[in-house]
């Protein structure tokens, strides 16, 4: 029996999903809830396992990128799912650098989505074709010498560069990421370093050109 959560914040869409998995053979519903804030509790609550939570990104209070840093920091066995309207290449890399194993669109059929929550608990990854097509297109750009890609950053330098390319102060981006500032001082440091620049401006301008 798959064990799910979901982190939902449009009662209609956590409704649906809901309604569909607790009538799917194989599936229970743990729990469901609107905000990632409720998540936690609701977690703490709950003493058995969660194979793989089904998280929105655009939450109330913290966001769901937010959800999958904590979900994997205490349990990385469980899955995440983002089930998103968002198609940008920042909050899919953000995701997927924090730990999720998949990324869809709302847009998904629900037939499709159970069958991306199987590809993940067998090891594989789940994508919505819109969304593969970015990852692919980032990676082709790497081997054809973008900017930014050879420079061998990390998971976590990339996902402080977009942060800093939306504009984050250190503060906002310790936050964000659950760490100190002087370690994001320390990463954006390094970062400095491998791509060659002196300013944010001069970084944020080269990431731009991928």
């Amino acid at each position: 029996m798959t064990q799910l959560a979901i982190i939902e914040d449009n009662i209609n869409i956590r409704g649906v999903l809901k309604d569909y998995f607790t009538a799917e053979p194989g599936f229970e519903v743990v729990f469901c809830c609107g905000s990632f804030e409720d998540f936690c509790e609701d977690w703490q609550k709950n003493e058995g396992r969660i194979d793989v939570v089904i998280c929105d990104i655009g939450l109330p209070g913290k966001s769901g990128i937010d959800a999958v840093w904590y979900i994997k920091n205490r349990s990385e066995k469980t899955h995440v799912l983002m089930l998103t309207v968002f198609e940008q290449k920042e909050k899919i890399f953000q995701s997927l650098c924090a730990g999720a194993s998949g990324y869809m669109l709302k847009s998904t059929p629900l037939s499709e989505i159970k069958a991306a929550i199987g590809d993940i608990l067998n090891g594989g990854a789940a994508m919505s074709p819109k969304i593969a097509m970015q990852v692919i297109s980032y990676f082709n750009k790497r081997k054809q010498g973008g900017s930014i890609e050879n420079e061998k950053l990390t998971a976590r330098e990339i996902e402080i560069l977009s942060f800093l390319e939306q504009g984050l102060s250190n503060k906002s981006i310790a936050d964000q990421m659950n760490l100190s500032i002087d370690t994001v001082k320390f990463h954006i440091k390094n970062i400095y370093l491998k791509l060659q620049v002196t300013s944010r401006a001069e970084l944020i301008a080269k990431y731009r050109q991928f």
